[in-house]
């Protein structure tokens, strides 16, 4: 078979599977690997993989995307004051690729953003990086049985758990290598045949607040809220006096006390994302008309609101259901909690009054909250 061939065979072949992958669902599921199992070597070759994946990303951002360097297997690293070769041991061709593809993604975005009038800045370098692209499912890395999975250029397999949420006949692309501070990940990226769901024939409409996290039309009302706990308060107070002790000197000790606040935090946001993720499929579940105002939440943070929008996840929330198809935003501009439902004039209530009265037709509401999630189903329904 000739090159020409070859080529034309490939693309036909990429153009059949996206046409495939058109009528799935695309899904990502989280593989944990098992710290505890891993030997010397495999920490090793991780740990330089990481390392090499920083050099490259580094190199392609100072040499401007040369596209000549997109399978250099050299690269020229700052150490201190002056430059050295390096050589690219571990990593596998495609990984090397994709590192390059990444960093010019990440500069046309930029691009994109400056031409649109936003204000950005050059992309940085990195002192560390923390995840590594495995393109191509049986070459970078392949599932060996139901707690192993084997990465490119690593001889023994890792041990892992949660391979068993992957249907059997899920089709697996690509996966990412995510090193967190509670351990290592693998993200797989899998298409799965769409499941057909019950039509609910349901409506609502959902508001955000900080009385009540979310507030449906339905009077329904969720609360998500995960406090620090009194574990990263106490390590916060430790990290703070040994600054002060030692003048802002950073010992071994040091990283080490940081690294158990990293934990702390990861452990609290795992439990405050559960907690939201299992929000999000009821809302999904049990509704087929889902309407929403685009709210300004990170602002609410920024203002009087900030310890409640942090211990809640609404920005997740909303980020999650403006994905669905389901559901419809209506502009941030809509006075939902001004509005009388009756006569359709404004009514302005301070913070602290919780219910809703207008002024003009004396129509009256227990709660300003589930009122206002009522309005933008409503402004919803007639767009």
């Amino acid at each position: 078979m000739s090159k020409e061939e070859k080529n034309r065979t490939i693309k036909q072949s990429i153009l059949e599977t996206r046409k495939r992958h058109q009528a799935m669902d695309c899904k990502t599921y989280e593989i944990k690997i098992i710290n505890s199992k891993l030997n010397t070597e495999q920490t090793n070759i991780l740990n330089a993989m990481f390392c090499e994946a920083k050099w490259l990303r580094n190199f392609h951002i100072a040499n401007n995307i040369n596209k000549e360097n997109r399978n250099t297997r050299t690269v020229e690293v700052k150490v201190k004051d002056h430059y050295e070769t390096k050589e690219i041991k571990y990593l596998g061709s495609q990984m090397i690729q994709d590192i390059f593809d990444k960093t010019k993604s990440e500069i046309k975005g930029l691009s994109t953003k400056k031409k649109n009038g936003d204000k950005i800045g050059k992309l940085k370098y990195k002192s560390v990086c923390n995840c590594l692209p495995l393109r191509q499912y049986g070459t970078t890395y392949r599932i060996v049985d139901n707690n192993h999975i084997k990465i490119q250029n690593i001889k023994k397999p890792f041990y892992v758990k949660g391979l068993k949420q992957i249907p059997k006949e899920a089709e697996i692309t690509n996966a990412k290598l995510v090193r967190r501070v509670n351990g290592l990940y693998l993200y797989v990226t899998c298409f799965v045949e769409k499941e057909e769901k019950a039509q609910t024939n349901q409506k609502v409409g959902i508001d955000f607040g900080i009385a009540h996290h979310l507030n449906l039309s339905n009077g329904a009302v969720f609360d998500i809220s995960v406090k620090e706990n009194n574990s990263i308060k106490r390590l916060s107070k430790k990290l703070n006096r040994s600054l002060l002790k030692n003048r802002n000197i950073k010992s071994h000790n040091h990283y080490k006390r940081v690294q158990k606040l990293q934990t702390a935090y990861c452990k609290q946001n795992n439990r405050k994302y559960d907690k939201a993720n299992k929000v999000v499929s009821a809302l999904l579940n049990g509704y087929d008309y889902i309407a929403i105002q685009d709210e300004m939440i990170a602002n609410w943070h920024k203002g009087l609101f900030g310890e409640q929008v942090q211990n809640s996840c609404m920005g997740f929330i909303k980020a999650k259901l403006k994905q669905s198809k389901k559901v419809h935003v209506i502009p941030r501009s809509y006075p939902s909690t001004q509005i009388c439902p009756i006569c359709g004039c404004l009514t302005k209530h301070p913070l602290n009054k919780r219910t809703y009265d207008c002024e003009y037709c004396g129509y009256h509401h227990f709660s300003r909250d589930i009122k206002s999630a009522q309005s933008i189903l409503d402004y919803a329904l007639v767009m």
